[in-house]
């Protein structure tokens, strides 16, 4: 018996890659009658939901919270199948896309599969580029290393949305490291498909900086969020100011096959401590935020206080 999946695909303004990205869906080889595309736009501004209309697809709508991860668990709730699969509106999935993430679960045994990520580059590959491409969204190595995968390329059973819960959608980044982290501690099974492949583009500068100032921020709501002391995280915060060893890129290269890579180890050194940086900001901004909603509470406690004659 063949399974029926959900696809769930979150996006905000991204008018010119959600259609591509819903074309490779709907060109899947796995039975069309047997899954259904879900696209949740998360409060865009320009033409995305236009776009959207003009396929067989399902349209929701999550305004109220600006997350992604508000977005998925909003599709989450609308859909009725055995299996949910998720990826992201910048990505391409494969024609077999579907069908490797099914036969992983089944076959494997599993609760969650986790694909493959397969970078695309532009004409001139830049430094920033080779080193989102080495560092990012690299789902064999997470899975082995730390038991968890990203939303850009998942399977689930959705049976696991009522035994965890859904995703944490206070959060805009690492939300899915979490979710998944929750999982497998709890005991259910993830494993690695290398032919459920997904197609994601490389980033340049200017993105992979906000992508890591975005992490920053949301390593600090992931730590509130967890009940984790942020004193015992301040030495790992530090170290960010410092720039990655020069030895740790030839490494990383070396262990990611890049050889080709090697011209380019300086500009990729120097990429490293900019996302560093960057990383930096979005903390100190998550926890200038986080102090001024604590002023601004007990302020208002002061002021409802009955004054003492």
């Amino acid at each position: 018996m063949i399974p029926k999946i959900s696809v769930i695909v979150p996006v905000y303004n991204d008018a010119q890659r959600i259609g591509k990205c819903i074309e490779s869906l709907l060109q899947q080889t796995y039975p069309h009658e047997k899954y259904e595309v879900i696209i949740i736009d998360n409060g865009s501004t320009d033409e995305t939901r236009e776009v959207i209309k003009k396929y067989p697809v399902k349209l929701l709508i999550e305004d109220k919270i600006q997350s992604s991860y508000a977005a998925r668990n909003k599709g989450i709730k609308n859909a009725n199948n055995g299996i949910i699969a998720f990826t992201d509106s910048d990505c391409i999935v494969t024609p077999q896309w579907v069908r490797e993430g099914v036969k992983a679960l089944v076959s494997e045994s599993a609760d969650l599969v986790g694909g493959k990520v397969e970078f695309v580059y532009s004409k001139h590959k830049t430094a920033a580029e080779l080193y989102d491409s080495i560092t990012n969204l690299q789902t064999e190595s997470v899975i082995k290393d730390r038991n968890a995968a990203t939303t850009a390329n998942l399977f689930v059973k959705s049976s696991l949305f009522e035994r965890i819960g859904l995703f944490p959608d206070s959060v805009k980044s690492g939300g899915d490291i979490r979710w998944t982290s929750e999982a497998t501690r709890t005991g259910f099974r993830l494993v690695y498909a290398p032919n459920a492949i997904v197609k994601h583009p490389t980033r340049r500068l200017k993105e992979l900086l906000k992508k890591n100032y975005r992490v920053g921020a949301g390593i600090i709501e992931l730590y509130i969020n967890m009940r984790k002391p942020l004193s015992k995280r301040i030495f790992l915060i530090l170290r960010l100011f410092l720039p990655q060893r020069f030895s740790y890129i030839r490494m990383i290269v070396n262990l990611r096959g890049a050889k080709n890579f090697n011209k380019k180890l300086l500009s990729m050194w120097c990429v490293a401590y900019l996302c560093n940086i960057s990383k930096v900001f979005g903390i100190l901004s998550s926890l200038s935020n986080l102090l001024g909603c604590r002023n601004k509470i007990q302020s208002n406690r002061l002021q409802k206080m009955p004054l003492k004659r």
